[in-house]
């Protein structure tokens, strides 16, 4: 009986990174192209509870892109809001109602784009995920790129590759197409077939590029399979 590797999340590096990038956050937010609210705690720990979230649904296996595992998509983007204290979602019950009803209508392109490019590499999958999420209509009310970043991470380690993580290297290079891409629709055939399709490009390209090994964590398991 071998042994086999699989990959979850390095959470300490990455709450490292995230920590590191708020206090530069001032002077990342200085060449935006637009302002974003403040990276604040709240931000933080949601994030990180987003992730670690991801790293739970690697070690289950789950596959989030069917219906039956779109319901943890869904979950993602509740936690970025909320986090996972009850009461908080409890508060946010009218949002919450209308973010799924929302995202009902969209998340079937979504799985449909994902079906068909299943033999693209994970970073030009995680890319278009991204981008789709990202673009109009988008896919929540709200917390559509920290989402996207955490469906992305799940697309990449699940192949071997280390997460998106944001760091004060490549924050700018993430952040202003991000801006851009806020304002493109998917619905519209200019958009789609033109600029979204460069932007699904341009994120390839910078997942391939930036992407850092200290943000994962390599595993061994057992080799079940029997050998005759």
């Amino acid at each position: 009986m071998g042994k086999y590797k699989e990959y979850r999340l390095n959470l300490e590096e990455i709450q490292a990174s995230l920590l590191d990038v708020q206090r530069d956050f001032e002077r990342i937010s200085e060449e935006m192209l637009m302002r974003r609210e403040p990276l604040d705690n709240r931000i933080i720990d949601n994030l990180l509870a987003g992730y670690a979230y991801v790293d739970q649904l690697l070690e289950e296996g789950v596959d989030l892109f069917t219906l039956k595992g779109s319901d943890h998509i869904l979950e993602l983007n509740h936690i970025v809001l909320c986090g996972l204290d009850e009461r908080v979602r409890l508060e946010f019950g009218p949002h919450i109602l209308e973010t799924r009803r929302r995202f009902s209508q969209g998340i079937g392109q979504i799985l449909s784009w994902y079906e068909r490019k299943k033999s693209k590499s994970p970073y030009k999958r995680a890319a278009g995920v991204y981008v789709l999420g990202v673009s109009q209509p988008q896919l929540f009310l709200e917390g559509n790129h920290r989402t996207g970043s955490l469906l992305a991470s799940f697309i990449l380690v699940r192949d071997g590759k280390p997460p998106f993580v944001l760091t004060r290297e490549n924050a700018l290079a993430y952040f202003n197409p991000s801006t851009l891409i806020k304002y493109k629709h998917k619905k519209k055939f200019l958009d789609m077939q033109y600029f979204l399709k460069k932007y699904m490009g341009y994120f390839t390209e910078f997942l391939e590029e930036t992407l850092d090994k200290r943000f994962r964590r390599k595993i061994l398991l057992e080799n079940q399979k029997k050998t005759s």
